[in-house]
């Protein structure tokens, strides 16, 4: 039987992907992290106005993309056509706000874990 209070190897966790290294809760966040060996990736889902679940952690969309207003009032493709990037570093001008399958296309099989932070 093993022993609970044994401890284990931390777990590298890329909070929002690598959101040191690129704009967060965006696929090159998410590839940054990969390239730095995380263990695991955490990101925030929420909802588009047309139920597609994406990346992106505030309810108004001003402070990390180009956008104005609330997520939910944007379908997916309107919510691709926003810069999710630029604010970050104009290296990423263009990054676009992902889909959660897009997302958990680029990391299956690559991390150990995967922690969805869904917000309301």
């Amino acid at each position: 039987m093993s022993d609970l209070r044994a401890p284990s190897p931390p777990e590298i966790i890329a909070h929002r992907g690598y959101s040191a290294a690129a704009p967060e809760n965006t696929l090159a966040a998410l590839r940054a992290a990969l390239d730095a060996g995380a263990d695991a990736v955490e990101f925030d889902v929420r909802s588009a106005g047309d139920g597609t679940p994406v990346l992106f952690h505030d309810a108004e969309l001003e402070r990390t993309s180009t956008g104005e207003g609330p997520v939910a009032s944007r379908t997916l493709e309107d919510l691709r056509a926003l810069d999710a990037g630029a604010w970050f570093s104009e290296a990423f001008a263009g990054e676009p706000i992902p889909s959660l399958a897009e997302a958990l296309e680029l990391v299956d099989g690559e991390v150990e874990h995967i922690y969805p932070e869904v917000k309301g």
